[in-house]
C-alpha cells in the first residue's frame, strides 16, 4: 500500500459491525438533502469487483450518476440505475459537457485495454469536476475489500488533491498503512448502545422497555451493525423485542438464518472462499480457542499460500488474533460465537436444525438473565486492580486501610474533616511501588469459581525506591450487607492465602473491602493475619488521594420507592403501612411516623374525592435522602385549580380541612398542577422529626 499523506483525507479504521457503513450512509443523506453547494459522493467497494478496471468503471458510474442526481436534487435517479450514456443525457447544459467528455473517455479508454491509465482517468472524475467549479465530498467505503493496486491508485489520486474524501475499512486492515489522518471508529459503551437500542425502536417501530435494551446492549456487544440486524430481523418478522424470551427468540432465528447470519455468511465466505476448508477452520475454532499456525495448516490441509490469505482475513475481520505463531479466536464476541457454534452442530455435526435451534434458544434464553446479573456486578466492581496500579511507594495515613482506625476517628465526619485529618495524621502507611497488576484469577483460575475477576487482584512491586525488596499485595472486595464478619474474614483470608501459595508468593499483604467496613472480631483476625480491611468509604478517599478512578460513587444515591394504589375501600391505610415502614427504617421518630401517615391519608383522601380520575388511580413516590423524607401524590383527572379557583379555607368542608392538616403536619407542602391532575409533595425532615 503506498504511503502518501494529504491535508484533505481521513481514515477512519473502524471495528467490524461497527456500523461504519451506516454512518457514511447517514452523512451522504444530510449533504444530500441538506445543502446544495458540495456533491456527496458514497461508493463502496465490493468483493465481487474482482480487479481494479472493474472497481474503477463502477466508481466513474455511480460519480457521473450520484453528481447528476444531486444537481437536479432527484434522488430517484439513482435508484433507476441509467446507462452512463443516459446519465450524460440527463445532465444540465450547465455543466453536462465536462460530464459528456468524461463518457467518451470512458468510451474510449475501455477499448484500448490499457487498464493504468482507464483506472486513473475514471478515478480522476471528481478533480476534473473540481476544474468546473462541481465541488465533492468522497466516502470510500470497505476499503479492506478493495484490489491492492486499486486501493493504491485511490491514496495516489486523492492524497495529491484538496478534496475532502474519507476511506473506511477495518482497522487491522488500515493501521499502519497509509499516513492519512485517523479516526477509531469501535464499538459503542453500554450507554450508547442503550441509547442506539432505543432510537432503532423508535424508527422501526419495534417495541423495547429498560430491561430489554440493557440485554440488546450487552449482548450485541455495543456493535450498531448486529443491532440493524436484530432490529431489522424483529421488522421482518412482525415481532417487539420487549421481554428477555422475545429478544432471544429473534436473536437465535437471526443467527440461524436472518440478517445476521447472512452477513456472516458473507464474511467467512470472504476469508475461507474453500467451503470444506471453512468446516475445518470452524471446528477447530471451537475446539480450541487458541492453536498453533502449524497446527492449523495441518488440520486444513491447505498450502503456504491459501494459509496465509485465511490468517490476513481472520485478523482483518477480528475472528481472530493471528500472531507470528499462534491463532486466537476472539470468544468475547457473544455473537460470533454463537453463529460459529451453530454452525458446526447442523454443517459438521450433521444434527437436526429444529433440534439445534431449539437447544440454541433455551440456553440463549437461561444465558440472558444470567448475563446481565454478571454484567452488574462487574459494574459495581470498585476496580481495585486499576487502585493498586496507582500505590507508587506515596505514605498515606493507616486510617484509610485500617477500618478500626478509621472508625474510631471519623465516623460521621464530613469528607473536607477527614481529608484535612488524613494529612495531619502521623501514623503513615509505606505504599508499594508497583510494577505490575493482574487479576487474581489469572494467577489462580481457581479463585474465579468463587469471586467475580473483577473483585479481586495481584500487584507486584518493590518497598523501597531501590528495589531491594520485592512487595506482593492480593487484594480482593467481599459482599457483605453489614460490617463484615470474623467468618466472612477467616474465609476470604484463606482463600487468597491458598492463592499465594499457589503462586509462590512466600511474603505477602492481604487487602480486603468491604462496603460498610468489618466488626470488632473480623478486626482482630485481620490484625492476627497482618492483613488490612478497608470499607468503601476509605477506597474512595484513598482512590481521591492517588488520583485513581473507580468505581465507589462519591455520594450514596437517595433511596427511593414507588407505590401504586386504587382509589377507595381505604386503601389509604395501605400507603400509611407502608410509608410508615420506610420512615421506621430510617430512623424517623414515632411522633414524625404518626405525622407522616396522618399527612398522607388526608393527601390520598383529597386525590381521590375530587379529581374525577379515568384510570382510579393514586401515585406515589417516596424519596429518602440523609436528612429528608418526600412524598409525591399525583393523581389523574381534574385539578384543584379546575374543580375551584377561590382560595382554600377551613370553610370549604373536608378538603380545605385536609389541606390545611397537612400544612401543620409536614415541614413543607407544595400542590402543582400539571397537564393532566394535581400534585402534592411533602417533605419531613428528619432532623426536625
Amino acid at each position: 500500500m503506498s504511503h502518501a499523506s494529504g491535508n484533505g483525507g481521513l481514515a477512519l479504521l473502524a471495528t467490524p459491525s461497527a456500523g461504519t457503513s451506516e454512518l457514511l450512509r447517514q452523512a451522504y443523506d444530510r449533504l444530500f438533502f441538506e445543502q446544495e453547494n458540495v456533491v456527496p459522493f458514497y461508493f463502496e467497494v465490493a468483493s465481487n469487483d474482482g480487479n481494479a478496471q472493474n472497481a474503477a468503471r463502477r466508481f466513474l458510474y455511480q460519480f457521473l450518476l450520484q453528481t447528476v442526481a444531486f444537481k437536479r436534487r432527484d434522488a430517484s435517479i439513482i435508484d433507476v440505475s441509467p446507462s452512463i450514456d443516459e446519465i450524460a443525457e440527463l445532465a444540465a447544459p450547465s455543466y453536462g459537457h465536462w460530464i459528456d467528455r468524461l463518457v467518451e473517455a470512458f468510451h474510449r479508454e475501455l477499448t484500448a485495454n490499457d487498464e493504468k491509465p482507464f483506472v486513473r482517468n475514471c478515478l480522476g472524475a471528481p478533480l476534473r469536476a473540481a476544474t468546473h467549479d462541481v465541488r465533492s465530498f468522497l466516502m470510500i467505503d470497505a476499503v479492506h475489500l478493495t484490489d491492492s493496486s486499486f486501493l493504491d491508485e485511490l491514496i495516489d489520486v486523492f492524497s495529491r488533491a484538496s478534496i475532502p474524501f474519507v476511506f473506511a475499512g477495518h482497522r487491522r486492515f488500515l493501521f499502519g498503512g497509509t499516513k492519512l489522518k485517523t479516526m477509531n471508529v469501535g464499538p459503542l459503551n453500554f450507554n450508547d448502545a442503550g441509547e442506539l437500542a432505543a432510537r432503532l425502536s423508535a424508527q422501526t417501530g419495534v417495541a423495547i422497555n429498560d430491561q430489554t435494551r440493557d440485554l440488546i446492549a450487552l449482548q450485541l456487544g455495543g456493535k450498531p451493525g448486529f443491532f440493524n440486524c436484530l432490529f431489522g430481523s424483529a421488522v421482518e418478522n412482525g415481532v417487539n423485542l420487549d421481554s428477555f424470551e422475545r429478544v432471544e427468540q429473534t436473536y437465535t432465528d437471526d443467527i440461524f438464518g436472518g440478517q445476521t447470519a447472512r452477513y456472516l455468511d458473507a464474511v467467512f465466505e470472504r476469508v475461507v472462499p474453500n467451503t470444506e476448508v471453512c468446516r475445518r477452520l470452524l471446528s477447530e475454532l471451537v475446539a480450541a480457542r487458541k492453536i498453533s499456525v502449524g497446527y492449523l495448516r495441518n488440520q486444513l490441509r491447505i498450502t503456504n499460500y491459501e494459509l496465509r490469505m485465511i490468517l490476513d482475513g481472520l485478523h482483518w475481520t477480528e475472528i481472530a488474533n493471528v500472531t507470528s505463531g499462534t491463532v486466537e479466536f476472539d470468544a468475547s464476541n457473544i455473537v460470533l460465537s454463537d453463529y460459529i457454534k451453530g454452525r458446526l452442530a447442523l454443517e459438521i455435526e450433521g444434527r437436526q436444525r429444529a433440534l439445534v435451534v431449539g437447544e440454541a434458544l433455551t440456553r440463549n434464553i437461561n444465558r440472558a438473565p444470567e448475563s446481565m446479573a454478571r454484567f452488574y456486578r462487574k459494574s459495581a466492581a470498585i476496580g481495585l486492580r486499576e487502585l493498586l496500579r496507582k500505590f507508587d511507594g506515596r505514605n498515606v495515613s493507616a486510617a484509610l486501610l485500617d477500618y478500626g482506625k478509621f472508625k474510631a476517628e471519623f465516623k460521621g465526619a464530613g469528607d473536607d474533616k477527614i481529608i484535612k485529618s488524613l494529612k495531619d495524621d502521623n501514623a503513615k502507611i509505606s505504599l508499594p511501588r508497583i510494577v505490575y497488576t493482574a487479576h487474581t484469577g489469572d494467577f489462580y483460575a481457581k479463585l474465579n469459581e468463587l469471586c467475580d475477576i473483577e473483585r479481586s487482584a495481584v500487584a507486584l512491586g518493590f518497598v523501597d525506591a531501590e528495589k531491594r525488596q520485592d512487595s506482593v499485595w492480593i487484594a480482593a472486595e467481599i459482599d457483605s450487607k453489614l460490617e463484615a464478619s470474623r467468618e466472612l474474614v477467616e474465609l476470604w483470608c484463606s482463600r487468597l492465602e491458598k492463592a499465594a501459595a499457589d503462586c509462590g508468593f512466600a511474603d505477602f499483604i492481604i487487602w480486603l473491602v468491604a462496603r460498610e467496613g468489618f466488626d470488632a472480631a473480623a478486626l482482630n483476625e485481620l490484625r492476627s493475619r497482618k492483613a488490612f480491611g478497608s470499607s468503601h468509604k476509605q477506597v474512595e478517599l484513598l482512590a481521591g488521594i492517588l488520583g485513581a478512578e473507580i468505581g465507589v460513587p462519591a455520594q450514596e444515591a437517595a433511596d427511593e420507592y414507588e407505590f401504586v394504589i386504587p382509589m377507595g375501600e381505604n386503601t389509604e391505610m395501605i400507603a400509611a403501612h407502608t410509608v410508615e415502614e420506610i420512615a421506621k427504617r430510617h430512623s424517623f421518630s414515632t411522633k414524625a411516623i404518626n405525622q407522616i401517615k396522618t399527612a398522607l391519608v388526608e393527601a390520598c383522601i383529597n386525590a381521590a374525592e375530587h379529581s374525577l380520575s379515568p384510570d382510579r388511580k393514586i401515585y406515589q413516590r417516596f424519596v429518602v435522602d440523609n436528612d429528608k423524607l418526600t412524598i409525591t401524590v399525583s393523581n389523574r383527572g381534574l385539578r384543584l385549580a379546575d374543580k375551584i379557583t377561590k382560595a382554600i379555607t377551613p370553610d370549604e368542608g373536608r378538603r380545605g380541612w385536609g389541606l390545611k392538616l397537612i400544612k401543620g403536619l409536614m415541614d413543607e407542602v407544595n400542590i402543582d398542577q400539571v397537564d393532566d391532575g394535581t400534585r402534592i409533595t411533602m417533605i419531613k425532615f428528619l432532623k426536625l422529626a
